[in-house]
């Protein structure tokens, strides 16, 4: 797995920050330009960039950011079954598929709009 050392997430701070701004602001971002940024900013790719959000989404400050990418970042379709796991635990629930589920995340999102 790709490792956000401190000199990357100190490159990436400003990208992850405006969009997380936006995503606060009006509740959506445009996932694929967030993952463009980051590819650029660290000369990557996709496969790195998805390794580092996952481990994002165990942070307070950009869990949202995370889940928001997880969710949208395969042109709008439902999450990428590798993200299925991460987004259990963000949501609360026990696997990606439990019945709970629509729910869970609903509110989970709920959660941003109170912040």
């Amino acid at each position: 797995m790709y490792r956000l050392t401190e000199d990357r997430f100190e490159k990436a701070e400003p990208i992850l920050e405006k969009y997380r701004a936006k995503l606060h602001h009006t509740g959506k971002i445009d996932a694929r330009g967030l993952e463009k940024e980051l590819r650029k900013c660290w000369h990557t790719g996709s496969r790195e960039v998805k390794d580092i959000v996952m481990r994002l989404s165990k942070t307070t400050r950009y869990k949202y950011l995370a889940a928001y990418y997880m969710e949208h970042s395969d042109a709008g379709k439902k999450p990428l079954t590798e993200f299925w796991p991460t987004l259990s635990v963000v949501y609360g629930i026990e696997y990606y598929q439990h019945p709970m589920r629509e729910s869970k995340r609903k509110a989970f999102w709920r959660k941003l709009r109170t912040k």
